[in-house]
């Protein structure tokens, strides 16, 4: 039989079978197979694509977010230079409180033991009650040494920790100018990667005009604070006036005359004070019994005047780089109204001075906010721009881990052949939550500054296109 024939008829009464697949789909079977391999290859192809991306996105992600960092870190370094500025003129001002205190209290043992001294002599024709004050005068002399020794002391170190403190003060100030930022700033960054680099954008002075080291005939204002953190025994007036009504004097019954200069008037005065040119701190103390002698007055009308009768006590006390100088340069408390007693003083403190009281070197030169160049005086801010870079190298796209031939190796575009990320933060002051909801204004005396993120400013923007081109 012939082979040629590709089909056999069907025998009698059985049914024709059919083909399973017409010739036209048997000619297509496959195809599918093209379309999956075309749309394979697309995918792979944007997975390569992606891949390059996502490496330059979480690399710039990461970039941003140390430049945060870095930006916040430098300019917190700055809030804690300006809080220790502010914990520093506190310190400050307590250790001229303490100064203060001391040369008060040196004043009133002296006023003390003088008193004692006049009080035992006057008691004289009562001996048992002689000898009781004689004692408590020798007390009051020994009390007396014993304060001026420590006193002494006391001055000295406290005077010599002013200094230092406020000399620490002008270190700090160096360290934050823009080379010791960009040193914080790149320090953050190399912590989160080592492959980053941050520096700190140069400024036009804006933060070195912001706080100025006031000069010697410009202290009235930490002098002022000081004042105002005296204890009202320092600060005076340490007074007493006393009408000694069993004691008239010479203007008793004077119809021209008030009443109160019939008898006779026991004054106590005193106080402490920082004398002219804030490089002196003197105190005194004096009581003196006064009395009211007639006098002439017009048209032959008798008056009274008054006169110090009679000095009980006497004290005072100087620190300063010039004592001793023998004479009081104020009127503490009004001493100088007991003017017999001032001077006995004044006398008594010439030469009872000790070393420590000379180491006073006055008022200290401080920090503080340099309020005429603020554009803000209430409530100044400070910025502090960082721009960070990655090289292009070191983000891992597939380009740089050598993937791809031809129109298929993709290049990366970089500004500079690097990424850059440019960040910004702000000093600023403000209470903090949890303290009392009244406004504060800005000042070099109260550690509240912050800092917070920012948009960078258009000008800091220039700044870093400068760079990055």
């Amino acid at each position: 039989m012939s082979r040629a024939l590709h089909c056999i008829a069907p025998r009698a009464g059985t049914p024709a079978r059919r083909a399973p697949f017409p010739l036209s789909v048997r000619r297509h079977r496959g195809q599918a197979l093209v379309l999956c391999l075309v749309l394979l290859f697309a995918g792979c192809l944007g997975l390569f694509f992606m891949f390059s991306t996502g490496r330059i996105a979480a690399s710039r992600q990461r970039l941003d977010n140390a430049a945060d960092a870095a930006a916040y870190s430098a300019a917190l370094w700055r809030a804690r230079v300006m809080n220790f500025h502010a914990y520093s003129n506190r310190a400050i001002v307590a250790e001229e409180v303490a100064i203060a205190q001391a040369v008060t209290l040196v004043s009133w043992a002296r006023y003390f033991e003088t008193f004692s001294a006049n009080a035992s002599v006057l008691a004289t024709p009562f001996p048992p009650v002689a000898t009781v004050l004689a004692a408590a005068a020798d007390l009051a002399r020994g009390n007396a040494l014993v304060v001026e020794e420590a006193a002494s002391e006391e001055i000295a170190a406290r005077n010599a920790y002013k200094q230092l403190l406020a000399t620490s003060q002008e270190v700090l100030q160096h360290a934050v100018d823009t080379f010791a930022l960009g040193a914080v700033a790149n320090e953050v960054a190399r912590a989160n990667d080592r492959r980053f680099f941050a520096f700190a954008l140069p400024e036009d002075g804006e933060f070195t005009r912001m706080t100025r080291r006031y000069a010697a005939h410009e202290r009235e204002r930490l002098q002022g604070v000081v004042d105002a953190s005296l204890d009202t025994f320092v600060a005076g007036p340490r007074g007493l006036d006393m009408t000694m009504v069993l004691m008239p004097s010479a203007c008793f019954g004077n119809p021209f005359a008030g009443v109160d200069t019939w008898f006779h008037v026991l004054r106590k005065r005193g106080g402490t004070v920082m004398s002219p040119r804030f490089e002196r701190w003197e105190a005194a103390d004096t009581m003196s019994l006064h009395g009211y002698w007639p006098e002439d007055g017009f048209f032959g009308f008798e008056g009274c005047f008054d006169w110090e009768a009679l000095p009980l006590g006497w004290g005072a006390a100087e620190a300063g780089r010039d004592v001793p100088t023998g004479a009081l340069q104020a009127d503490p408390g009004g001493v100088l109204e007991n003017w017999s007693a001032a001077s006995a003083a004044q006398a008594a403190m010439n030469g009872r001075n000790l070393p420590g009281f000379a180491a006073y070197s006055g008022t200290p030169e401080v920090r503080d906010l340099a309020y005429d160049t603020l554009a803000d005086p209430r409530f100044p801010v400070s910025r502090v721009a960082v721009l960070a870079r990655v090289g292009g190298d070191d983000v891992r796209t597939a380009n740089v881990l050598d993937v791809g031939v031809g129109r298929l190796r993709l290049g990366e575009n970089y500004a500079g052949r690097k990424l850059w990320s440019l960040s910004a933060a702000e000093l600023y002051f403000r209470r903090p939550g949890g303290e009392s909801a009244r406004t504060e204004y800005a000042s070099l005396f109260n550690p509240y500054w912050q800092v917070r993120l920012v948009e960078p400013s258009a000008a800091q923007r220039v700044l870093a296109d400068g760079y990055v081109r």
